[in-house]
């Protein structure tokens, strides 16, 4: 699925403005691939930040706390990566088989 596609399939479902609508319109020089590109490269700063912050720095937290807020944030990653896996679970079909079907060589 391209992500250039949101916000047309949000039109058509009458929902409010995408984050890529936004930014197209805040950055009147940009193009819808643009916006993706620009959103994807943010994506990746952040999970790299993230990672780091998870690894290489302590917090006063217990640590079952902080991995439940990781995890969280991983399972969102799963489904909007490709696509709105929330309304649309068709996009996770490889994820769910690869987890309750398809079995790990050992």
């Amino acid at each position: 699925v391209d992500l250039c596609l949101f916000p047309q399939l949000e039109r058509e479902r009458e929902h409010v403005a995408s984050a890529v609508e936004c930014y197209v319109k805040e950055n009147l020089s940009a193009s819808l691939d643009e916006a993706v590109e620009s959103f994807r490269n943010e994506i990746s700063i952040a999970w790299k930040d993230t990672t780091e912050e998870y690894c290489q720095n302590p917090t006063p937290l217990p640590v079952a706390l902080t991995q439940r807020i990781l995890n969280y944030a991983r399972c969102s990653h799963v489904l909007y990566e490709k696509g709105d896996g929330y309304t649309d679970p068709y996009l996770l079909k490889a994820h769910i088989a690869s987890l309750f079907i398809d079995h790990v060589p050992l």
